[in-house]
């Protein structure tokens, strides 16, 4: 988006609602034109959304753009943009007013090439905050794309801020909820649209968003989207029944986690159903398996015992015991824990220690669904991370070829590759020959 010098836009220097000095233009959008206004009375920057004069008298796009400040306003979340006003001016120009914001956006961001893995996962977190609280107010944004996610500095690290809900979906909103004309039905950017929306499905619910968010997170971590074409025909067409390489194959930095790789490919699922359920899902899979609190702090208070122990040992009384007839075996310490705190404890200390291994799963042709023990892990090629020892039951599932299913046990770094059988086709039916 450029910006025009100041002598060829009529609205530099103008005065909006009779409060808003229009200062410069900050960007240009398919539904307005953005710009940096001051408020006259508050001395206080503002940034202005003006619909353009050509599309005010279409009642559809005036009524997408009011859906952008009702969206936006109805929800109530730190990582969304927040929408202070929505007016018109005395020539009947409709504008909305929120606040100012200082920074990029995450495609210009990713332009400068792939993100650090931290810094794309703590951005898909908060972005997927701010989704999840659309989700729950019952706003599915439809149009998820970098150039909507906006990254400004706070306390010295990115803090996220989603932008444009011009095309989202309201269920049962106050003021009713008009459907889109027919040149709009496949709405959103073909780079990350879900494979619902490029089959111009308009009945679609928040894993539509969960699919976008997968796309961008893949972007972050290769530099490039999954699927790209030559015109949106191609890229609708990919996106409703290609499977992406898994992002690994795509990326020039160091290894991408398993974990998050197969977190991934679950948010591309074409299949809604196969997504996960929900914003905060993926996100905890993104970030990954933590260890217990109790794993991680309990080695302090065995360890204070010990020390407890020690001193009383050396301070007891030396005078010898009265003679017994049989010793009894000598019962453990315990400092009041039970059998079963103990078992924990010892489980818990040994689990820190147990060794693990990475098992790459193939299988010809590429892109099987692979479950272990009965878990959904991802599509190959992929590489899970098994304990040394486990036995473990993979499943290879793919459309049109016949399930496969594989027992290992895991001893040491290795390759289980697959080839698929395709399903025999059914015998036709019949042609009936009594006239």
């Amino acid at each position: 988006m450029g910006e025009e010098e100041p002598n060829q836009d009529p609205l530099i220097g103008a005065t909006l609602g009779g409060l808003y000095l229009v200062e410069r233009l900050i960007g240009v959008g398919g539904m307005g034109r953005v710009y940096k206004a001051r408020h006259t009375l508050l001395g206080k920057d503002f940034a202005i959304k003006v619909l353009p004069e050509g599309r005010a008298d279409k009642p559809d796009a005036t009524e997408r753009f009011l859906r952008e400040a009702r969206s936006a306003s109805k929800v109530d979340n730190d990582h969304i943009v927040k929408v202070v006003n929505v007016d018109r001016d005395e020539e009947h120009r409709l504008f909305i007013v929120m606040e100012l914001l200082e920074g990029e956006n995450l495609a210009e961001r990713i332009e400068r090439g792939a993100l650090p893995l931290h810094e794309a996962i703590d951005i898909a977190a908060q972005t997927g905050d701010a989704l999840q609280a659309a989700h729950d107010a019952g706003i599915v944004h439809r149009d998820l794309k970098p150039e909507n996610i906006f990254l400004v500095q706070r306390n010295g690290r990115d803090f996220v801020k989603v932008l444009d809900f011009g095309i989202s979906k309201i269920k049962n909103p106050e003021h009713g909820d008009p459907k889109l004309t027919a040149t709009d039905q496949i709405v959103g950017t073909p780079l990350y649209i879900s494979p619902e929306l490029a089959r111009g499905i308009d009945e679609v619910d928040h894993r539509t968003d969960v699919y976008a968010l997968g796309v961008i997170v893949y972007e972050m971590l290769t530099g490039t989207p999954p699927f790209t074409g030559q015109n949106h025909f191609q890229l609708l067409y990919k996106h409703g029944n290609e499977a992406p390489d898994p992002p690994s194959q795509r990326s020039t930095r160091a290894n991408i986690p398993p974990h998050v790789e197969s977190a991934v490919l679950r948010a591309l699922e074409k299949n809604p159903d196969e997504r996960f359920g929900s914003m905060h899902e993926l996100s905890a899979a993104l970030a990954g398996p933590t260890v217990p609190k109790r794993a991680r702090t309990l080695g302090i208070p065995l360890l204070a015992t010990a020390i407890v122990a020690g001193v009383a040992f050396l301070l007891w009384p030396t005078k010898p015991p009265p003679p017994t007839p049989a010793l009894a075996p000598a019962a453990p310490v315990t400092s009041g824990m039970t059998k079963e705190s103990d078992a924990s404890v010892e489980t818990a200390d040994l689990d820190l220690g147990v060794e693990s291994v990475t098992l790459s799963v193939e299988s010809s042709p590429k892109g099987a669904i692979v479950a272990i023990n009965g878990e959904r892990r991802g599509r190959t090629p992929l590489a899970v991370e098994l304990t040394a020892g486990e036995a473990a039951k993979v499943r290879f599932s793919l459309q049109g070829y016949r399930t496969e299913l594989r027992q290992v046990v895991a001893g040491e770094d290795e390759t289980l590759r697959v080839r698929l059988r395709k399903k025999s086709r059914p015998a036709p039916p019949p042609i009936k020959t009594d006239f």
